[in-house]
């Protein structure tokens, strides 16, 4: 008779096993950074759509210094940043083109001085001459009186009759020759007059505008950061620098997509990453344009957007031509 040894337990009575209690605190942890993942990934897509998120830069009014000849550099008396008042004295600079135009004008204006001189004279002359011919001519013409009445006598020749009317001819003619002269003249005169007064109003303008090369600040404010070197030449209408002047403000690239309002009057809070401060939109430009190149995604194509101004409710502290984000405003 066969006995076993030991005994087994059949595979169909497998005791329960009790599981393991999960740890809760880990459990939160990933359900926490699932649903942070999800609503970045959320805000990411359709943030804009939602909340008020523009980009902006701090700008102030602007004027450009440019010439309308070209010059050389030959001092500049301002830096980068500098406060200047209106009609301070920036840079000075020269320009052979305008030193020539103004020669050119002077010398015209020369001409012109010289030649009003000569007409003049020839005016004044044929003015002393005038009356001693209308004198001549009526001696030739009462000479010629008598000349007939002693014809018709039969007392005179034909050849001292002829030599009468000749005179009296070539005394008419010079009369009216003077005449004609005395009138042209006083008509060149005027042409000529004209003529020096538009050249001396050229002149007085050109000399005004060089102002023997010195460029002095149309406003006051604040100079932009590039300023020319000495020696450096521009052509017609290259800008040499930059003032900035007036209250600071943020021009904002609105958003191209959003399901809320956006008024001028609204509230919105401008930030740089250190600074936070308040403004309001004053006024929503009906342009758009490119975003500035600090704007631009390497990976999206060019976008444009709409233009708004905003005001800045604080005193700035940003400075000039800084990168702005601009956010609602929730109080």
């Amino acid at each position: 008779m066969i006995r076993a040894l030991t005994k087994r337990s059949r595979p169909d009575t497998l005791a329960n096993e009790k599981r393991r209690a999960a740890n809760p605190v880990g459990r939160t942890i990933y359900l926490g950074i699932l649903t942070i993942f999800v609503v970045a990934v959320m805000n990411y897509l359709f943030g804009d759509l939602i909340f008020l998120r523009a980009d902006g830069l701090v700008l102030k009014d602007q004027t450009v210094v440019a010439t309308t000849y070209v010059v050389r550099v030959q001092q500049v008396d301002v830096k980068e940043g500098q406060q200047v008042e209106a009609g301070q004295v920036l840079m000075r600079l020269q320009s052979t083109e305008m030193l020539e135009r103004l020669a050119d004008l002077s010398a015209r204006r020369a001409r012109l001085v010289a030649d009003n001189v000569e007409f003049r004279v020839r005016s004044e002359t044929v003015s002393e001459l005038l009356p001693l011919a209308k004198k001549r001519e009526e001696e030739a013409t009462r000479v010629v009186g008598k000349f007939d009445q002693l014809n018709q006598a039969g007392f005179t020749t034909a050849s001292s009759y002829d030599t009468a009317l000749t005179a009296n001819y070539n005394a008419q003619q010079d009369r009216v020759k003077l005449g004609t002269q005395l009138k042209m003249l006083e008509r060149e005169l005027m042409t000529l007059q004209e003529a020096r007064d538009d050249a001396e109003s050229a002149l007085a303008n050109l000399q005004a505008h060089y102002a023997e090369g010195i460029i002095t600040s149309p406003v006051s404010g604040s100079i932009g950061a590039t300023v020319p070197s000495i020696g450096n030449v521009y052509r017609i209408g290259d800008p040499m620098l930059s003032i900035y002047f007036g209250e600071p403000y943020v021009l904002a690239y609105l958003p191209r997509r959003y399901l809320f309002s956006i008024n001028v009057g609204q509230n919105v809070t401008l930030s740089d990453g250190r600074h936070v401060t308040s403004g309001e939109i004053i006024e929503i430009l009906p342009v758009t344009d490119a975003l500035a190149k600090e704007f631009q995604n390497t990976f999206k194509p060019r976008d444009r957007s709409q233009l708004a101004k905003i005001k800045l409710l604080d005193t700035s502290p940003f400075p000039l031509l800084e990168k702005v984000e601009i956010t609602s405003r929730w109080f």
